[in-house]
């Protein structure tokens, strides 16, 4: 299934088509010219379900389908088989080494596996500042794999890399000490070149970062805090040049007032 449908415009076209075909079935139903066919719509209309959660961000079996088409379905949504094919799975290493053992196309546990990080980020969204640039190049992934310029085993050896650099990241967020929104503003800078060579030290300034927010609670509402735990920050970057202080501070404000 996932080999078929890997073509964005593979999957278009067949959307399209069922489609036709459930608009004619809900006006037509319930004739009994239909009887014979209950069957094979059904099928198809299981087939839409499994490839249109497949390739979506979230599940939901029946979502999308029109009412009288889901209540055809949703009873034995999960007794066909195909239900399996559009759960969410967890993106980390375990997860994924244990996905290599099961039967099925790497291609569907890739898209399984993106959609578990992203949500992971919707589930917890102050981690998105570490988690996303690991959801962008996952999708860089899935771009690959859609248009066929990497194989569903190679995007899934290059997903292991990304779980395990989440796994590392997440460590280190507890090792830290830190709130969940100073490490990101640590992880977001740990490379920082501008920082770097200015000899300021990343996990400083996220300590720093922590304690002008625990002074300035109310920064993501209030004005006059947001405006004074913007000018907190600029003196442990007095080093930097006046752009790239500039351009630090609104990193670290935006990273920690994110909603």
């Amino acid at each position: 299934m996932f080999g078929r449908f890997l073509d964005p415009a593979a999957r278009k076209a067949f959307f399209e088509v069922y489609k036709e075909v459930e608009s004619l079935w809900e006006i037509l139903s319930p004739s009994p010219e239909l009887r014979d066919h209950i069957a094979t719509f059904k099928g198809l209309t299981q087939l839409y379900a499994a490839v249109r959660n497949a390739y979506a961000e979230k599940v939901g079996f029946v979502a999308d389908l029109a009412y009288k088409t889901r209540r055809l379905i949703e009873e034995n949504a999960t007794q066909t088989g195909l239900g399996r094919l559009t759960r969410s799975v967890t993106f980390d290493v375990k997860t994924l080494e244990s996905l290599r053992s099961e039967d099925g196309s790497d291609e569907g546990k890739v898209f399984n596996l993106v959609r578990g990080l992203q949500k992971d980020i919707d589930d917890d969204p102050s981690a998105a500042p570490v988690l996303q640039p690991l959801k962008d190049r996952a999708e860089r992934i899935l771009k690959d794999l859609e248009t066929r310029k990497t194989t569903g085993l190679a995007a899934m050896d290059q997903l292991a890399a990304l779980a395990a650099e989440k796994e590392a990241a997440m460590k280190s967020a507890k090792e830290s000490g830190l709130s969940t929104r100073a490490f990101a503003v640590f992880w977001t800078l740990r490379a920082d070149a501008a920082l770097k060579q200015s000899n300021i030290s990343p996990m400083d300034l996220a300590k720093e970062a922590e304690a002008l927010l625990a002074r300035f609670p109310n920064a993501v509402v209030n004005a006059d805090e947001q405006r004074r735990l913007r000018a907190g920050l600029y003196r442990p970057l007095l080093a930097l040049q006046k752009d790239e202080r500039s351009r630090v501070v609104d990193l670290v404000v935006a990273t920690l007032l994110a909603e």
